[in-house]
């Protein structure tokens, strides 16, 4: 896939995390795994880690804290903006969660990446 198509779906996927932190809290059922909700967290930041790397033309090791910058900033700005949300929190074990999905999904993106060059 072009690296064109990469930035496109990043963008979207972006968009997309942000549409779903705007969603109100009592529209999500119920289903009483509070953890399951940091797993969430984990597995969304770590594509979002995936296709931030792939959105370099050339990624090298040296991307890596300027990637992890941009998970840090993205994480801290959904979770502010849930903090407007009716019904959602601002959660720093959840920052936490996207912050390791992150760091998880580049680094993995990467390594893969390397090994197949």
């Amino acid at each position: 896939m072009s690296i064109a198509n990469y930035r496109i779906l990043f963008g979207v996927y972006s968009v997309s995390i942000l549409a779903v932190s705007s969603i109100p809290g009592k529209s999500f059922p119920d289903i009483g795994l509070y953890t399951l909700d940091k797993v969430f967290h984990f597995i969304e930041y770590s594509i979002l880690g995936f296709f931030t790397v792939k959105c370099v033309r050339k990624p090298t090791w040296s991307w890596i804290p300027l990637i992890l910058i941009y998970g840090i900033l993205f994480a801290g700005l959904d979770e502010y903006w849930q903090s407007f949300i009716p019904g959602r929190l601002s959660s720093q074990f959840d920052m936490l969660a996207d912050i390791s999905g992150i760091i998880f999904g580049s680094v993995l993106t990467m390594w893969i990446s390397r090994e197949n060059d």
